[in-house]
């Protein structure tokens, strides 16, 4: 990890630490670079690998004291086959949204996000984010950052926000219409980005870190082509 990080001009910095996000009475420490020059898109895609995450113009990464428990996670797309409730999820979504990829933020997405951190994670901090700071999650210099809107009757019902990188489609961050919620559409969208990146001739989609035992992360590991990181090395996950 030093050798990459003295790669890049970039400074590296340690977070004070606070409370864990994702287990209770733990801790979490973080080392972050600003993303601050639109050349330096390599940097993104060498860190990913070593599982870095973006959030804003910020690449962070888990450097807890005494845990580990952090791990970054993808999904190999070319070996990827779903399971028999996964094809299920397809079915029951297949064919009924129109999908639009987007560019640019949209009042309409800001909207949709607001009503989705109410009802999904209302102790939320970003619960007071406005359409500024909202935008800023497209903003990284350098990235090549997409939104895909899921419309159903001609209403905006989803939406995902991923970073198009050489190789992969980091998913950053994704929400939905409480009003849909029947159909698992959350699940459907993560295996939809697998196809996304299969068309796109990419290898790979991150999903972020996962936790074992860790139940809002559960899903993430059901994926019978996930590899986790252990020791900065990328190994097939057994589900």
């Amino acid at each position: 990890m030093n050798k990459l990080i003295n790669k890049y001009n970039h400074n590296f910095f340690l977070s004070n630490t606070e409370a864990c996000s994702y287990i209770e009475n733990k801790e979490e420490r973080k080392i972050f670079t600003i993303m601050d020059d639109p050349r330096n898109k390599d940097e993104y895609e060498s860190l990913i690998k070593f599982g870095f995450r973006r959030s804003h113009n910020i690449l962070y990464n888990q450097v807890c004291d005494n845990c580990s428990l952090c791990k970054s996670i993808r999904i190999n797309c070319v070996n990827f086959n779903p399971s028999k409730s996964q094809k299920r999820v397809i079915k029951k979504n297949y064919g009924i949204y129109e999908k639009q990829l987007k560019t640019k933020p949209s009042l309409k997405q800001f909207e949709l996000f607001k009503n989705y951190l109410k009802f999904k994670h209302d102790q939320s901090e970003m619960n007071g984010m406005n359409y500024s700071d909202y935008k800023k999650m497209m903003e990284a210099p350098g990235v090549e950052t997409k939104i895909y809107e899921y419309y159903y009757k001609k209403e905006l019902v989803a939406c995902v926000i991923s970073d198009f990188l050489d190789d992969s489609i980091s998913m950053v961050y994704s929400f939905y219409s409480k009003e849909i919620l029947k159909n698992s559409l959350g699940k459907y969208m993560i295996l939809d980005h697998f196809e996304l990146a299969k068309n796109l001739n990419k290898n790979y989609v991150y999903l972020g870190y996962w936790v074992e035992g860790c139940n809002k992360m559960d899903y993430k590991s059901k994926f019978n082509s996930s590899e986790v990181l252990i020791n900065n090395k990328w190994q097939h996950h057994l589900i």
